[in-house]
């Protein structure tokens, strides 16, 4: 039990370390080459946070824990929503991106919706998981395009010339990329020892601690951008999470490795993840602004959430 929590704060003090260095190369290379923080964080850095989860769910996936799986990406998105999005809020109210409101947020959507679809047979085959990774070329495809049309590119592009050293920039980004991986498997390794000592099920490790630990990146990423008043990294890095969860994770997993859908995730969990994201649409749509009330009120909901599967309500 020790180790384990020796384990767990290491890994915890690794994530932060690494958060800050991921969201400054990121930033800086936003700058110097005209690409919208925002693109970054729904591509590079969803992607690079999103790196736990996937090496959890694989692992899962391969050894039959297909409940843990499952769990891991379903509870990873329903934290991003109402825990990350919403310490991110708290920590510094935020400002929301046309772009997000217009174009990403329906698509992270879209996704969800899909995953529910793809439950509902109890099974998600191989072949629906190659088509999740089909989704994701187009999805990172179109994200291209997107950034390419915006007016402010050219302007964006002009003044990243003055930015920081690109060596410097990528060495940053690819230190906190490797150390947010090493972090989150530091972590998720202590919790899971201390859940396993305590005899909690496999699905709910999934939902809550291992959910927690793959995505104790974002929330460090999301928190240290938002601190440095870097909204669209943040806003960008929980949606684009979500989108890359579903059709990178999911995909990936299920294109190797089927994975079996349990009842109570697709009657309990799936439905409380895309209740999530459809409360969360308003709340970026009023004002195009997160304030510190509305950050809370997404913890509050969670609290909520945690609270049913605790008492077994969803039974």
């Amino acid at each position: 039990m020790v180790w384990n929590i020796v384990l767990l704060v290491a890994g915890l003090t690794l994530l932060g370390v690494a958060g800050e260095a991921l969201v400054k190369g990121a930033s800086q290379i936003a700058r110097r080459f005209g690409i919208p923080a925002l693109i970054v964080g729904l591509t590079v850095v969803a992607f690079g946070t999103s790196m736990p989860e996937i090496a959890v769910t694989m692992s899962a996936g391969g050894t039959g824990h297909d409940e843990i799986a499952i769990a891991n990406v379903v509870g990873s998105c329903t934290m991003n929503l109402l825990i990350v999005l919403g310490l991110a809020a708290v920590a510094r109210p935020m400002r929301v991106a046309r772009n997000v409101i217009s174009n990403e947020a329906p698509i992270m959507i879209l996704v969800m919706a899909l995953f529910v679809l793809l439950a509902s047979h109890r099974r998600i085959e191989a072949w629906m998981g190659l088509a999740l990774i089909g989704g994701l070329v187009a999805y990172i495809g179109y994200t291209i395009v997107v950034a390419r049309r915006q007016t402010q590119f050219r302007a964006e592009f002009e003044s990243g010339l003055q930015a920081g050293p690109l060596p410097t920039s990528c060495v940053l980004v690819l230190i906190g990329l490797i150390g947010l991986g090493f972090g989150a498997n530091l972590v998720v390794e202590g919790a899971v020892g201390i859940a396993t000592a305590l005899g909690i099920s496999e699905r709910l490790i999934g939902l809550t601690i291992v959910a927690f630990g793959t995505s104790l990146p974002e929330v460090a990423t999301c928190v240290v951008a938002a601190r440095r008043n870097q909204p669209d990294i943040a806003i960008g890095n929980v949606i684009g999470s979500n989108i890359f969860n579903i059709l990178a994770v999911v995909g990936v997993t299920a294109s190797v490795f089927p994975l079996d859908v349990s009842d109570t995730t697709f009657f309990f969990d799936a439905p409380v993840m895309m209740l999530s994201g459809l409360i969360v649409i308003p709340i970026l749509r009023t004002g195009r602004r997160i304030s510190r009330g509305e950050g809370g009120f997404l913890l509050i909901l969670y609290g909520v959430y945690l609270s049913c599967m605790l008492l077994g309500v969803q039974r």
